[in-house]
């Protein structure tokens, strides 16, 4: 069986995170497992994907997200907010994977 993402490493300290099919439970748990231990920074690639299929989850993963730049999928970056009562790191919505890079970069 496989799973409904990937994460390859991009470069030190950057690995990304390619949205591959559609989310099952077990990948749900695998993928918060990786958030809450994961400590560089994150490039979700959502090319090919809807904005429908990932906005939920999106949301539901905001809270342990890392420094993490997302582009692929035409997403409301409203959808990234969170409440001020937790302790977040940054994360933003790019149009291109060379300017979610260069965010990265500089973060």
């Amino acid at each position: 069986m496989s799973t409904s993402f990937t994460i390859t490493p991009v470069e030190k300290g950057v690995m990304r995170c390619r949205h591959t099919a559609a989310f099952q439970p077990s990948d749900v748990q695998s993928l918060a497992n990786f958030l809450n231990n994961y400590r560089g920074k994150l490039l979700i690639d959502l090319t090919g994907s809807t904005s429908e299929e990932c906005s939920r989850h999106l949301q539901q993963f905001r809270p342990m997200m890392p420094i993490t730049a997302i582009f692929g999928a035409d997403i409301d970056p409203a959808i990234l907010e969170i409440s001020e009562s937790y302790y977040a790191h940054p994360v933003r919505y790019f149009k291109s994977e060379a300017e979610a890079l260069n965010w990265l970069h500089n973060q």
